[in-house]
This record gives structure tokens, sequence and C-alpha cells, in this order.
């Protein structure tokens, strides 16, 4: 999961904040990685993936390690750790999260879900991890046609670090023209600052199983912001 590369790293908090774990799938119907917004599906029992990442932006870089696997069928299990630098001003993060979306979540069309995470970050100065944010999301998928999905996501973050609450939101379209490629456009956000626009494609070596991907995105009224990205997932793994 994450909210991952869409936000500016130049506070290196930014990143442990958007550390909620997009628990992925790989049906048509879900969104994931190079998504930031979630989708309403999970992996089913003893399915896992492995995703990894790293976003640019500015001066500054983050790394992502991501594994997530299915507890039961409709309730996952999500991991993520992050490193920020350059230098040596490695900040680190990391995070657990729960998404849950059982196969009878629907209605006319739509499938949900919920998820919940937490996450914990330390500065390059301490020596101490420390709560960074609780988060809560209502997830919303619909399959326009067989060839374009919309994701939607809200809910409520809870800053640790800043003792502050706020909304958060994310609305992804996305369009499989074929069964090697997924291009998609998005808008992540809440409402304590403006909002992140991202473009991005999939391109999968092995459909459905092992995908690199290339993202660019920028923040709305906020100078210096675009960055870029490039990850790859590994998927349907099952023990």
């Amino acid at each position: 999961m994450s909210f991952w590369h869409a936000w500016p790293l130049d506070n290196w908090r930014l990143p442990l904040l958007a550390a909620c774990i997009c628990g992925l799938s790989v049906t048509p119907v879900h969104a994931g990685r190079p998504l930031t917004t979630d989708d309403a599906g999970a992996n089913n029992q003893a399915v896992c993936q492995l995703e990894a990442w790293q976003d640019h932006a500015s001066d500054a870089r983050s790394t992502h390690l991501a594994p997530a696997c299915g507890l039961m069928d409709g309730l996952e299990l999500g991991l993520e750790f992050i490193r920020v630098s350059p230098g040596s001003e490695q900040a680190q993060g990391r995070a657990i999260g729960l998404k849950w979306a059982p196969e009878w979540a629907t209605w006319q069309g739509w499938r949900f879900g919920v998820k919940a995470g937490t996450s914990t970050g330390k500065a390059p100065d301490e020596p101490d991890w420390h709560q960074a944010s609780n988060s809560f999301s209502a997830l919303a998928s619909l399959s326009l046609s067989s060839e374009w999905t919309l994701h939607l996501n809200l809910g409520r973050e809870r800053d640790r670090i800043e003792h502050t609450g706020s909304n958060t939101y994310a609305a992804a379209l996305a369009w499989t023209p074929s069964d090697r490629w997924v291009v998609f456009g998005e808008l992540v956000g809440h409402n304590n600052i403006p909002t992140t626009q991202a473009i991005g494609l999939r391109y999968w070596l092995w459909p459905e199983q092992l995908g690199l991907d290339l993202t660019s995105s920028r923040t709305n009224a906020t100078p210096d912001s675009r960055g870029w990205g490039v990850g790859i997932g590994w998927y349907g793994i099952q023990f």
C-alpha cells in the first residue's frame, strides 16, 4: 500500500505520514503499484507479493520495500520499510497495515474495503523510533469496462508527531490497453497540503506476476515539487 511516491520528499516526515500499506492484488479490478490510490481487493490466503521502488524529488530520494500477504481470504497484512536520503541525512520509516476487502462487499458493480495502518519513524539525529501516524481509509473500486477501472479512497490520518489530524483522499483512473501495459492518472492529498497529481505506467514482464513501473508527480502550488519514481513488483507468490 502505500501512499508512497507522490509526496514531496523535502521533509523527512512526509513519507512516514504516507506509510499506510497499500495491500495489492493482481486481478484486473485492483490498483497497487504504480498507483498511490489503494484498491478494494486483497490477496487470498497464503498468497504474497513483494514490491520495491525508489522515488526522487528535488535533492532527496526515498527507497521503499513493501511485502504483503493474505492472512485469510479478504484479509491482508502489509509491511513497508522506508529510507530517505541524501548523504548522512538518513531518516527511516516503517509501517504495518491491515486491509479487509471481503468478496461479498459489493454493490452495483462497486467493490468495497477498509484499511488501517500505523507507522513509526526515526530522524537522522535520533537513536530511537517514534510513533509517526495512524490512519484509516475506506476503499472503493469499479470496473468501468474491460480496460478502464476507477479507484476511490477516503480516510482519516492522525499525525502523532505534530498532534494533528487530517482528512485524506485519493482518486485514480487506470487504463489497461493490453495484458502487458497499465497507464494511469490520479489525484492524492489531504486537507492540510495541496493536492498531488501523478501519472505513470506499468509494464508486465510476466503478466500479473512481475512488473516494472515508472511514475511522475507534482504538487499543486508547491515550487520544486516535481518528482519521479521507478519500481518493480513480484506478485502471486504462494506458500
